[in-house]
């Protein structure tokens, strides 16, 4: 990228205050792909401060005016995406390979295009008539809105977030992913160059601090945060003593029934593939764990396997790689120090795909992708979320034990059923203890943005996407209209 990347503070991109860090490459962990800038206590409350100067202006105008300006927003920063290579720039400090990186920073103006219709619909008041009044319960925005980023997703997570947000009204500051800030901070700035000054504003700092004080800042009216479960606990705390909404997006442990009616063959396989390897397995909503009929076990790994084999692990630049590192060291240990329990549990863990010769000696944080056979339900790669590439394959005797089995988790993200059975289909989601399930199908690709996704039990709190999650960024005021007494 030919500019440099900096904080976004009312309407100017500026360095931070507090000194720079190095983000690395997760495929060469030697290589320094930016120094990334580091925001004051001062200029969080700048940008706080630009945010609230910004929001009334920006709420009154026309809803078609202000839909029609963060849709030219979102293209703008789409088109700095291919004009200063983002995307190259998000592989290099996030690890995920190229084409997936290119689709993530590219759909920012798709996202906001889909969106718009259902911002406006939400926006309408509701009326209600009755005898001598007329009722109007109108949405109103919060004002300013804290967004904070995961990893994983950062640019199609930050329009899920920012995007109803300004069409609802609302200015926002965003807290970018320290460890992959410069792809984040280049979008939203393209962002605010072409809107108000203070609408769109966006910080970054190494460590939780920052992040700390934006959500207990006195000028934040609401917190949309999307992360692990520990950090959305902490979230809720900072939140707590404004009583400000949050809208929490947290983890997932993910099961896949396999009903006995499915037949075991590759085209299953490679959906099951696609549904739980995506970012190497980096995702809230990726399958975890998949259940299928004991005696069709052996032919569920072997499919997999095959498939899992056809993987080339690497420097995700590379174009015939497929599976590139995980985002961090701690992330590879985790997962590697799941997957050695689960073999000293007595599980059979295959791995057919080690990282190709040329990325082998880099010291990057690959983790080969992993089918796990004959884990028990007690071990960490059953029982938590991995967050990596691992899947076990847990063998059951019947629907009803399989379904018992995945809702025992304090997880409820997503689950899916898979089956040619109507009937049963409609029976086990109505089971199932998620926020989304899917049925024959699961996983980012599947989703539907015209509807409401949102976690049970510690998976989250509230909903993005849908009417639903336009309407999470407002406030309802209720009108009562009264006809005058004739005198």
């Amino acid at each position: 990228m030919g500019e440099a990347i900096g904080l976004v503070v009312d309407g100017a991109v500026v360095a931070g205050d507090e000194a720079t860090y190095p983000v690395h490459n997760p495929a060469r962990p030697a290589e320094e792909v930016l120094q990334a800038p580091s925001a004051s206590v001062a200029q969080l409350d700048a940008a706080v401060s630009a945010a609230r100067r910004a929001q009334p202006g920006w709420a009154a105008l026309d809803g078609e005016e202000r839909f029609d300006l963060v849709r030219k927003a979102a293209a703008a920063a789409g088109a700095a995406v291919t004009a200063h290579d983002l995307a190259q720039l998000l592989t290099r400090e996030h690890g995920k390979v190229l084409w997936e990186a290119q689709f993530d920073a590219g759909t920012i103006g798709g996202m906001a295009d889909a969106f718009a219709p259902l911002a406006a619909a939400a926006l309408e008041p509701r009326v209600l008539p009755g005898r001598g009044r007329t009722t109007r319960v109108v949405p109103e925005p919060y004002g300013v809105v804290a967004a904070i980023l995961p990893f994983n997703w950062p640019v199609s997570v930050l329009g899920n977030k920012i995007l109803p947000a300004l069409f609802m009204g609302n200015t926002v500051v965003v807290k970018v992913p320290p460890s992959c800030p410069g792809t984040v901070l280049a979008v939203a700035a393209a962002m605010a160059e072409n809107l108000p000054p203070g609408v769109v504003n966006a910080v970054n700092g190494p460590g939780v601090e920052l992040g700390r004080a934006l959500v207990a800042h006195p000028g934040v009216d609401m917190v949309s945060f999307t992360g692990g479960v520990p950090a959305g606990r902490s979230v809720m705390e900072g939140a707590a003593g404004g009583l400000r909404p949050v809208v929490l997006e947290l983890g997932g442990n993910d099961p896949a029934i396999i009903a006995p009616d499915v037949d075991i063959d590759d085209a299953l396989a490679e959906k099951l593939f696609g549904a739980t390897f995506i970012t190497t397995g980096q995702v809230c909503m990726a399958i975890k764990r998949v259940y299928v009929e004991r005696s069709k076990v052996p032919a569920m790994v072997e499919a997999l396997v095959d498939r899992v084999g056809r993987e080339v692990v690497g420097d995700g630049l590379q174009p015939e790689v497929t599976m590139g590192p995980v985002h961090r060291q701690a992330d590879q240990r985790r997962v590697e120090g799941m997957l050695d329990q689960a073999t000293s549990l007595g599980a059979k863990v295959h791995r057919p795909a080690p990282v190709r010769d040329e990325d082998a000696g880099s010291g990057g944080y690959f983790v080969p992708p992993a089918v796990v056979a004959g884990a028990p339900d007690s071990a960490a790669i059953v029982a938590e979320e991995q967050f990596g590439p691992a899947l076990p394959v847990l063998g059951y005797d019947n629907v009803d034990e399989a379904v018992e089995r995945a809702n025992d988790t304090t997880y409820g993200l997503c689950a899916s059923v898979w089956t040619g059975d109507q009937a049963l289909a409609a029976q086990l989601s109505r089971r199932l203890e998620a926020g989304t399930v899917f049925v024959n199908n699961h996983g980012t690709s599947a989703m539907d943005h015209r509807a409401p996704f949102g976690g049970w039990k510690q998976s989250g709190m509230g909903v993005e996407l849908g009417p639903e999650g336009m309407l999470a960024f407002t406030r309802t005021r209720t009108i009562l209209e009264f006809e005058a007494e004739v005198q």
